[in-house]
């Protein structure tokens, strides 16, 4: 698949607060919570999302996700199928 073909299926994938991410491997459900802009001088700005996600305490093999996600990357893994996401 082309660089522009994922640019452009990421383009179609809209992201709210309140929509619900889910991590195939790690089967952690995490809520998008707020999105921030932080201005780049060398790039386009870029935007990230806090995501609040379950815990699985009792699991010590699972990594925790992280807390903020690069918009762009967030929606590429969903494309790909990293994730699943539940649209509000």
């Amino acid at each position: 698949m082309s660089k522009l073909n994922w640019r452009e299926q990421a383009d179609k994938v809209i992201l709210n607060t309140g929509d619900i991410v889910i991590d195939i491997v790690n089967k952690q459900v995490g809520v998008l919570v707020s999105r921030e802009r932080r201005i780049s001088i060398e790039e386009d700005d870029l935007y990230f999302w806090h995501v609040n996600w379950t815990s699985n305490d009792m699991d010590l093999t699972v990594a925790p996700n992280r807390i903020w996600m690069e918009e762009n990357s967030l929606k590429l893994s969903i494309i790909v199928g990293f994730y699943d996401l539940y649209t509000s």
